[in-house]
């Protein structure tokens, strides 16, 4: 598979689980919890939730397409090796260190 496939599939993945848990959140839960505080939810703050959903939803997504850029994996290749998604090299294993007497 491709670098510039893979990071699209990466993409969606995060688009629909950040989709699924902005609506499971902001348009399912928040609302039962305010309409159980003010008796009913106009459809007006329904509608601006449905919008915040949709905001974390883009910016997760953005965040995704972001890291998946061949400059960011290299970054964290490089400086973050425990945040890489690449096997870490044979000797960080378990976190053995490399004794420096031998």
């Amino acid at each position: 598979m491709t670098s510039t496939r893979d990071a699209r599939r990466r993409t969606i993945r995060t688009a629909v689980q950040a989709a699924v848990s902005a609506a499971g959140v902001l348009l399912v839960a928040l609302p039962i919890v305010m309409a159980t505080v003010e008796e009913h939810l106009p459809a007006e703050r329904y509608a601006a939730l449905a919008g915040v959903a949709a905001a974390i939803t883009a910016g997760a997504t953005l965040v995704t397409r972001i890291m998946a850029l061949p400059a960011v994996i290299g970054f964290i290749d490089t400086y973050l090796p425990w945040l890489s998604a690449s096997e870490p090299p044979p000797h960080a294993a378990d976190g053995d260190v490399p004794d420096a007497d031998r």
